[in-house]
């Protein structure tokens, strides 16, 4: 068995812990939203953007020396007033994820890369940061 095959779920699998979070989770969240407004509960990335990121984050974190390298998962929310170059602001208010590359040796697994709030990076910058990832389609509020 591969390491793969040991994080694969099937399609039944995928819909019962999307219905448990729909019931659990989401109702409860929706329950402190405007009536009409669902929150956020899809994220999409096109796969040659998720392969590029992977690409870069490999790279540089091979240039630090990190030998167990992982991508972490973080849920975060939009600030009604927040603003940068590649957002969308039909998303403030929404929940969202972001992935950050993580040196998985740590103990606790702390991210690879200073912590910073606030900052968008576009590559590497002069700090040596490597840069986080956000900015998928949302659903919803914008469902194709």
């Amino acid at each position: 068995m591969s390491n793969l095959d040991k994080h694969l779920i099937s399609a039944e699998s995928s819909k019962v812990l999307a219905n448990h979070y729909e019931q659990s989770n989401y109702a409860e969240i929706n329950s402190k939203r405007p009536a009409g407004q669902p929150d956020s509960k899809e994220y999409t990335y096109e796969l040659d953007v998720l392969k590029e990121y992977i690409l870069l984050i490999e790279a540089e974190m091979e240039k630090r020396g990190v030998k167990n390298k992982g991508i972490r998962v973080s849920m975060g929310k939009y600030p009604e007033d927040y603003v940068s170059p590649n957002f969308d602001p039909r998303y403030r208010g929404y929940q969202t994820i972001f992935f950050s590359p993580v040196d998985l040796d740590r103990p606790s697994a702390d991210s690879a890369i200073p912590d910073e709030i606030g900052r968008d990076s576009f590559g590497a910058d002069a700090t040596g940061e490597i840069p986080n990832m956000n900015y998928g389609h949302i659903c919803p509020p914008l469902c194709n």
